[in-house]
């Protein structure tokens, strides 16, 4: 039975298209003679592509080893499930293909945003043991913005391009509505979502690394698979013998994200991150700095020259301190907090914080580093309460070995106020009893039968006899 090509080309331009297996259906369902015998699948799909390459229909892509590297998010994800709530996560998967070979890696994470989209992509590069000169995402947005609304042109995000160009690298959004710029990550994803996602879908993941471990032995098994494009060697084989040799090589150093913030240096010469505290050399007391994180790494730059260094802290609330960056005679450094600064405003509250704000101070390895807390117990005064605030700090240091905080003399100040506030609600050994009638009444005027007498009593004549007899 002879095949309808043009019907098949006319059924295959445009955006939605039917596969050619279903035309393959569609052609073994037309009228025909008893006798008639129809072209069986791979023998129907070889005369619409010899069709398609003699009259000139369509052009193949070719790719260059080592040239691209298409990536994508798989639309299907996978699932973390806590094992006490029973509570599932949903785990985003990532995909990169490389054409040529068709060597393929996945990775899932936690969500699809830049910090994890740009750590995807160091994973790949470093599975695949080099860089490609080309990436080819699709239009998502942590790779590309559309450059106005009236253009369909996309560029790619300064975050992404700066990544990229670290690894001498660089990205080619796919153009809106054009699969073809990324046929070959299409086809991974497909792969991805049928021996990764749905072949793990009945394991029970309770961490990402488990999970992430799972992905990676089904991929090495898709790459190890034989054969492949019809030939008996793999996905690997083709990498390793063709393509490898064609990467970029891999940076140095592993790349790490750049973070930065502003920060005010205080009057203890240190700046807060978070909840941390960093010293800065106390010239810059006053003044406003850049600060650069990168990986664990911290700077601290004024007028574009690093000023300080430090390992990030993970550490709540704490200290960063450099002891070369304290001025050498804090008693005589005006402008910056000191021992004796915060001893004298303790002094106009009483001997107790005195006492208290001294042993604070004691207690730390580096004294800047109490300051903070001296200034915050000193601000418990406020607002008329400074008589509470020595009675606290009396309770505080009644124990010797006690170590001085700031959460301990608000705590006891808590204590403090709540007992002042106590007010007794009846005299002990009082006898509640309704008061008598009598008890009530004025002295020296008997008011008892006023309810008796009519509109007579009241006249002018006998309030005025009665005004008499008194008399």
């Amino acid at each position: 039975m002879l095949v309808d090509i043009d019907k098949i080309v006319a059924a295959r331009v445009g955006r939605k298209k039917p596969p050619l297996k279903v035309l393959w259906s569609r052609y073994l369902n037309t009228e025909a003679s008893p006798h008639a015998k129809f072209y069986g699948y791979d023998r129907f799909c070889e005369l619409v592509a010899e069709h398609v390459r003699t009259h000139d229909l369509t052009a193949p892509i070719t790719h260059a080893p080592g040239h691209t590297l298409q990536v994508d998010w798989a639309g299907t994800p996978m699932q973390l499930a806590d094992p006490i709530t029973r509570q599932h996560t949903r785990v985003s998967v990532f995909v990169a293909t490389l054409p040529y070979s068709g060597l393929v890696f996945a990775y899932g994470t936690l969500d699809e945003k830049m910090p994890a989209w740009l750590d995807c992509h160091r994973r790949a590069f470093e599975y695949l043991g080099g860089v490609p000169l080309v990436v080819v995402p699709d239009n998502a947005s942590t790779a590309s913005n559309q450059i106005s609304s009236t253009s369909r042109a996309r560029d790619v995000n300064p975050a992404y391009a700066e990544f990229l160009e670290y690894y001498q690298s660089a990205a080619v959004p796919a153009r809106a509505y054009r699969p073809r710029d990324k046929g070959n990550v299409e086809a991974g994803v497909k792969t991805v979502t049928n021996w990764v996602i749905h072949y793990l879908a009945d394991r029970v993941f309770v961490s990402l690394d488990d999970l992430n471990a799972a992905i990676a032995q089904q991929v090495d098994t898709i790459n190890e698979r034989t054969p492949f494009r019809g030939e008996q060697r793999s996905r690997r084989a083709w990498f390793q013998e063709l393509e490898q040799s064609e990467l970029l090589d891999l940076p140095a150093r592993r790349w790490e994200p750049v973070v930065w913030r502003k920060a005010k240096v205080h009057r203890d010469w240190h700046i807060q991150i978070d909840t941390i505290k960093y010293s800065v050399p106390y010239d810059f007391a006053g003044l406003t700095v850049d600060v650069r994180i990168i990986g664990s790494g911290l700077d601290v730059l004024a007028a574009g020259e690093v000023v300080a260094k430090h390992q990030v802290s993970g550490r709540r609330n704490g200290y960063v301190t450099n002891p070369e960056h304290a001025p050498a005679y804090l008693t005589d450094t005006t402008g910056l907090w000191t021992r004796a600064y915060f001893t004298r405003q303790a002094a106009k509250i009483g001997p107790g914080t005195v006492t208290a704000v001294e042993r604070l101070l004691d207690g730390r390895k580096i004294e800047a580093q109490g300051f903070r807390s001296c200034l915050n117990i000193l601000d418990l005064a406020k607002n008329g309460n400074r008589l509470l605030l020595e009675q606290a700090c009396q309770r505080v240091i009644a124990d010797e070995h006690r170590q001085i905080t700031y959460t301990a003399v608000k705590h006891a100040l808590t204590a403090v106020r709540a007992e002042h506030d106590e007010r007794p609600r009846s005299i002990p050994g009082a006898e509640r009893r309704s008061p008598s009638p009598s008890s009530q009444r004025p002295a020296g005027r008997d008011t008892s039968g006023a309810y008796l007498a009519g509109a007579e009593a009241f006249s002018l004549d006998a309030l005025t006899r009665r005004g008499t007899k008194e008399a």
